[in-house]
């Protein structure tokens, strides 16, 4: 069995106790299921997206997503009314235990949508949580299916994880009652003729998923769609508020890499940000934060160029990020602990962290984290048209390398810093685009660099949808390379350089900073900083300025309203 095979089916072991992930045979199909003798008495169904989100808000059609998207057949399903909140908890153990979907009556899904998913699947008999005059016991009829009742008070509380043990940090589920258990068994077998299987699996894994992975976070109407997917086989993890990008998050899809991962609830975004977030977490790429979100923190930006000797100058950007931030003692008890796990858990090949130093990061007085940014010329707007007629003198890429690898290594961030000539930015950035695929780095743009031809474009601005493409570009290189976030810096001194500025729209994948730049004097700055930053659209973060030589105290200078996430230190 491959390595990957073997580091996921342990802990499956340990999540579900009685579900071993192996191989499925049934075929995808939409055909309604009829009783057969041959048939097994519940299939899957093979999931060929590598990520799949169900993120309906309504519990029953949550529930009817999760059966539609994993079962081909269950002659047996367990169902409840969708207003009976005390019967979640026996529902979703009595799934579970006898290896069927959990369906809701009403809520979100017609009482004839219901009757077409028994239909579909097969289904001989209903197990009934709760009432026994309820909605579900009326739809299970209606569609011919016979009634198994059980009460809703039978199940078992589950542990308390010991937090004691840090590998004990699988969710726990209520359980039915063993002599519960064994009556429904009973008379579930009375109604098919045939023996169900319940508890422990046999091995053959017949019927069930293969490597699927279910990333969960618990709200009060997804008891039965969690159940539907751990009852097929999957095994399910804890992701608290959706959060993909947490270093737990991360650490828990890198040592799974599981064939398909499956999300459940809104709280994981729309479809195309959850299938970038598990393919982050999956290549396990770490930013300078220790997760993999670039915010918040507020990043101190030190300008390199390729005649800089890349270990003075990374250490240059972490004296001025120092300067700025409040440096814990190294014997401190309180110590930041994703830094020690981003050392731990990054690869050689992916990890931009800062966890190689004793002394802990510095932080601001807010508690955030203080990142050293390495500002890399990559291109500057040039005195003549060139053999291209961009306006662009562009560096090698060979040459600023060694620059964007010494920095990488020492977990500061690297923002490529792009001059702007008469071709639109995004044409400019294209040049870098093999710098970006490693992580960990990001551009800065200065629209008012533009060499407007005067009929078509005007010098010293851009549109907003130029910003917008650059945007755009960076989110798909973020995406197609699996990679964390990437900072876009837009240089400013006026707000009107970029045309309609309020229209640009951000993205999950790509956090825009607009910086107001350093110009004349204390007088001077200050009033572009006012300017600059008052209007900025929705997602789009303020940048500030600081004095061009940082010193001890320089950190009570930075503006608190509003707050900038980025400040140009020289």
């Amino acid at each position: 069995m491959p390595l990957r095979n073997a580091r996921f089916v342990l802990p499956a072991l340990v999540a579900t106790g009685a579900l071993v992930l192996s191989g499925c045979s049934a075929p995808q199909t939409d055909d309604a299921a009829s009783p057969d003798a041959s048939a097994p008495s519940v299939a899957v169904r093979d999931i060929e997206p590598h990520a799949v989100l169900l993120d309906s808000a309504d519990p029953a059609e949550l529930a009817l997503t999760a059966s539609q998207t994993v079962y081909s057949r269950a002659e047996t399903v367990v169902l409840a009314d969708a207003d009976d909140e005390e019967a979640r908890g026996a529902l979703a153990a009595a799934a579970v235990a006898v290896r069927a979907p959990a369906l809701l009556a009403r809520g979100g899904t017609s009482d004839g949508g219901l009757g077409e998913e028994l239909q579909r699947l097969g289904a001989r008999a209903a197990v009934v949580v709760g009432a026994e005059d309820g909605v579900a016991a009326e739809a299970a009829e209606a569609a011919g299916v016979q009634v198994v009742h059980l009460e809703a008070d039978v199940v078992t509380t589950p542990p308390e994880p010991d937090q004691a043990d840090p590998e004990d940090d699988q969710p726990e589920y209520p359980e039915l009652e063993e002599d519960d258990l064994a009556d429904l068994v009973g008379d579930l077998e009375d109604v098919l003729g045939t023996p169900v299987a319940a508890g422990a699996d046999d091995g053959s894994g017949e019927g069930m998923l293969r490597e699927v992975l279910a990333v969960v976070d618990p709200q009060p109407g997804q008891e039965a769609a969690i159940a539907s997917l751990r009852a097929a086989g999957a095994v399910p993890a804890d992701v608290p508020g959706g959060d993909l990008g947490a270093l737990s998050a991360v650490s828990t899809l890198d040592e799974a890499q599981a064939l398909t991962v499956v999300g459940v609830g809104a709280s994981f975004g729309d479809p195309e940000e959850f299938g970038w977030r598990v393919a982050a977490a999956e290549r396990a790429a770490l930013l300078p934060t220790g997760s993999q979100h670039l915010l918040p923190a507020r990043y101190v930006t030190t300008s390199a160029s390729v005649w800089d000797d890349p270990e003075s100058v990374v250490a240059r950007a972490q004296e001025a990020a120092a300067a700025y931030g409040e440096v814990p003692d190294a014997t401190d008890e309180t110590t930041d602990d994703a830094t020690d796990e981003t050392t731990d858990d990054a690869t050689d090949e992916t990890t931009d962290d800062a966890g190689d130093d004793e002394q802990e990061p510095p932080t601001t007085s807010e508690g955030e984290r203080v990142v050293p940014t390495l500002v890399v010329t990559a291109s500057a707007s040039s005195g003549s048209p060139g053999e291209d007629g961009d306006w662009v003198d562009e560096q090698e890429l060979d040459t600023l390398r060694p620059l964007v690898a010494a920095a990488r290594d020492e977990g500061v961030y690297v923002l490529l810093d792009i001059g702007a000539g008469a071709a639109p930015l995004v044409e400019e950035i294209r040049h870098v685009e093999p710098l970006l695929r490693a992580g960990g780095v990001g551009v800065s743009v200065h629209p008012e660099g533009r060499i407007g031809d005067g009929v078509q474009t005007t010098s010293h601005e851009v549109p907003v949808a130029e910003v917008q493409d650059v945007v755009d570009h960076l989110a798909g290189v973020v995406t197609g390379e699996g990679l964390p976030p990437a900072m876009l810096v837009v240089h400013q001194t006026r707000p009107e350089s970029v045309v309609d500025r309020a229209e640009l729209r951000p993205v999950p994948q790509v956090e825009t900073v607009v910086l107001a730049d350093r110009t004349g004097g204390p007088t001077t700055g200050e009033w572009v900083w006012g300017q600059v930053s008052i209007g900025l659209p929705d997602g789009v973060h303020a940048g500030w300025s600081g004095p061009a030589a940082p010193y001890p105290g320089v950190a009570a200078t930075v503006p608190s309203e509003p707050a900038p996430v980025l400040v140009a230190a020289s």
